[in-house]
């Protein structure tokens, strides 16, 4: 597998590079008043701590015009894909370390929502730098981008996305993808979310960086 960087041209159709934005202070609540688990991931959809800064609030309007916006974290060691998620709206991402996101698009969904894993690329994120995942991008939990080292990320959504679970009525196919609010996902079989009860849509090899970094 190449891992692009996301200054390449191949990043363009998946995501941005944001720049132009102080993030000094949210970087350094991320640093050092988040933990960072050592064999596991953990996620938290808004941080009190990255909330209430004034950097935060100028960038929310910035990022998302106005509309709520949480900003929360996910952090510690991982190497695979495991499962693919989409929004609504964009994310935006910021490490601490250099990490990885996994990309697919969801135009290379098929009619059922299946994904070959062979159509997920990699791209590497400096640390330091604010990118902004499209809607229409597959993406899930950040890989490590050094063997030595694990990664705080940023993630920054709308409010109350990925918080709470929802039972669609409407009847559309996509619904048994929605796995809480403005969360859509498809897992590999061999993901732990699987055995949660997530719809299993990705085939192919369960993506692992580990070879690459």
């Amino acid at each position: 597998m190449k891992i692009y960087n996301v200054t390449d041209p191949e990043f363009k159709k998946y995501g941005r590079v944001v720049e132009g934005v102080k993030v000094t202070d949210i970087l350094k609540v991320l640093d050092e008043d988040t933990p960072c688990p050592e064999d596991s991931v953990a996620y938290l959809a808004e941080e009190p701590k990255l909330q209430c800064l004034e950097e935060s609030k100028v960038l929310a309007d910035s990022l998302y015009g106005g509309t709520p916006v949480q900003f929360g974290w996910c952090n510690g060691h991982n190497t695979r894909m495991n499962c693919l998620e989409y929004h609504r709206s964009s994310e935006f991402n910021l490490g601490t370390e250099d990490f990885i996101l996994l990309l697919a698009g969801e135009w290379e969904l098929d009619d059922d929502y299946k994904l070959d894993s062979s159509l997920v690329k990699a791209f590497l994120v400096p640390k330091g730098v604010l990118v902004e995942v499209f809607a229409t991008s597959l993406h899930y939990a950040p890989c490590q981008g050094h063997k030595d080292k694990g990664f705080k990320v940023l993630i920054a959504l709308p409010q109350t996305t990925n918080q709470g679970i929802v039972i669609p009525k409407a009847g559309s196919k996509e619904d048994k993808l929605l796995f809480a609010r403005n969360k859509w996902l498809i897992a590999h079989s061999d993901a732990p979310e699987a055995g949660d009860g997530a719809y299993v849509g990705i085939s192919g090899e369960n993506i692992d960086v580990t070879p690459y970094i």
